[in-house]
């Protein structure tokens, strides 16, 4: 009925126009020696019902959006550092917005990382107090085959054009699970490159070439030289027993413990077992070599520090981390000892850096036009989006620089007598909410296209071979938690450097075959093969 208004109102003004043709037309045949005054009067009368038809059409269109009753929603993500009266003030100036083009409001709740996974477990199994949330930290295929997600396919065709717009299908369609679509990703860094991050203060101390480092043999040089004029001091550090998590391949779905993935930059679709490659064998190598020669944390394995502590501390020289643009601005502002960053393999764009957390529509949401018109926005509109964010200026923060970011946004920080203790909407999880690039830039220490390289980052990345492939692991649970139990005994320890390859890789393959991985490759295999052929 809605689509029958506009397209009458469209018909009304063709008709009206072409009437005035047909006149102009009858006048020019009568040979008046006023006709181009007249039909300069006509096209402008035309020109001017033409402008109130389109503005009629807008309006109407605007009011297609609208909500026939005020709607209500419960948006929930993971941050902290936001009270109560906080949250109440940005509720308030989101809900202007929200209220005049859409007829809804939203009621913003912040979960703590430590149990965020477990009450978002809750609320959607529960079906209660939550319509638009990030998946994070929890099973998206499984929440999406349970009927814990709304399908979006129908939705944004219709409602989420400015999404489309942001993201692009090929990291839309990463959150499909059996070929419809429950997710969308983030505008943050969808890629990661592999590297390593190093103090500055020693690196200009001893006059170490950085810029050199390429390559891990390049990197050995520089950690003898700090093994040799610093005590006290690891050249590497290790985060919580992690070393190396990725080293440039593709997991398909399970980064933790890689069971089954795409070697070698992910440039072939053949599944494989890792922990039988000459790429693996050569990390782990290379990390027990290092660790005979004290070069790596002599305590990798069990510590509960992260390198940052230590390398803050004074007591570490730097550690193996994933990379983006401007890592080491990004951090340096929280850092007693700041960091510079060398590339030791190049960025790859997979599935699993995409999906790592899915904004989604509650499967039990009783309004999901209208969730999908919010999410829109959210995704879109630069003043909703740093709202969300970053709260009300004036009160949670200050333009400290007008259009300085060259995404036409702002410099933002801290109001006059406030700070990250005292504010009651602290910036906190923003990269985890819908759209980043599209918001300002907090403090001074990003540089102003911060946004738009992480934007170009992302867009020319290396991708997987199997971009946009979802592995759905059911047929294959029982091996995957056998198989589960094998990597942790014996992955993090090798990647530390703490057992010897030679002996250590047979028995762990060997139990791993015995747990099943072979089942598990051949399932990801025919899946990933299955879902090639639909590509085509």
């Amino acid at each position: 009925m809605k689509g029958s208004k506009k397209m009458a109102k469209r018909l009304v003004a063709m008709l009206m126009a072409a009437a005035l043709t047909l006149s102009l037309a009858a006048c020019g045949n009568g040979g008046s020696s006023g006709s181009t005054a007249d039909s300069s009067t006509s096209s402008e009368s035309s020109a001017s019902d033409s402008a109130a038809a389109d503005s009629s059409d807008a309006s109407s269109e605007a009011e297609d959006l609208k909500e026939s009753e005020l709607v209500t929603l419960n948006i929930v993500t993971m941050a902290g550092g936001k009270e109560e009266s906080g949250i109440a003030q940005v509720e308030e100036a989101m809900n202007k917005i929200l209220e005049e083009k859409f007829n809804v409001n939203v009621k913003l709740s912040f979960l703590p990382y430590s149990s965020y996974a477990d009450q978002i477990s809750l609320m959607l199994s529960s079906g209660e107090g939550v319509d638009l949330l990030p998946v994070y930290m929890v099973n998206y295929t499984a929440c999406a085959d349970s009927g814990q997600l709304y399908p979006m396919d129908d939705l944004i065709e219709k409602y989420g054009q400015g999404i489309i717009e942001q993201l692009g299908w090929d990291n839309i369609n990463c959150g499909r699970v059996g070929g419809e679509l429950f997710g969308l990703t983030e505008g943050r860094d969808l890629a990661a490159s592999q590297g390593f991050a190093y103090r500055l203060d020693l690196a200009e101390k001893y006059n170490l070439d950085m810029d050199s480092v390429k390559t891990l043999e390049d990197l050995h040089d520089v950690l003898v030289t700090i093994k040799e004029n610093e005590e006290n001091c690891w050249p590497v550090a290790v985060s919580a027993g992690e070393n190396i998590r990725n080293w440039g391949w593709d997991s398909l779905g399970d980064e933790m413990v890689n069971l089954g993935v795409l070697p070698d930059m992910a440039t072939d679709t053949t599944v494989v077992n890792l922990y039988e490659t000459e790429q693996y064998k050569n990390l782990v190598t290379t990390m027990y070599n290092w660790m005979q020669e004290g070069l790596i944390q002599a305590d990798a394995v069990n510590t509960t520090e992260t390198a940052t502590t230590l390398m803050d501390a004074g007591t570490a020289f730097g550690t193996f981390t994933n990379l983006k643009p401007y890592y080491a601005e990004e951090n340096n502002a929280n850092l007693q000892n700041p960091i510079g960053t060398v590339e030791l393999i190049p960025a790859l764009a997979s599935t699993d850096r995409v999906t790592m957390g899915l904004w989604s529509i509650a499967g039990s949401c009783e309004h999901p036009e209208a969730a999908m018109k919010t999410l829109n926005e959210l995704y879109s509109n630069p003043e909703l989006s740093n709202l969300y964010m970053y709260g009300v200026e004036g009160v949670h923060y200050e333009v400290i620089e007008a259009g300085a970011v060259t995404n036409g946004q702002d410099r933002i920080n801290y109001p006059d007598g406030l700070d990250a203790t005292t504010t009651t909407y602290r910036k906190s999880g923003t990269w985890l909410m819908p759209n980043q690039f599209i918001g300002d830039i907090w403090g001074t220490d990003l540089p102003a296209d911060y946004w738009d390289a992480t934007e170009k980052f992302n867009n020319e990345s290396q991708k997987s071979a199997a971009f946009g492939f979802s592995f759905d692991a059911t047929q294959v649970a029982n091996e995957i938690t056998a198989c589960t139990n094998v990597v942790n005994k014996y992955h993090k320890a090798l990647v530390c450097g703490a057992l010897d390859p030679e002996t250590t890789l047979p028995q762990f393959n060997s139990e791993l075959k015995d747990a099943g991985i072979d089942a598990i490759i051949e399932e990801k295999q025919a899946q990933l093969d299955a879902w090639l052929a639909e590509q085509k």
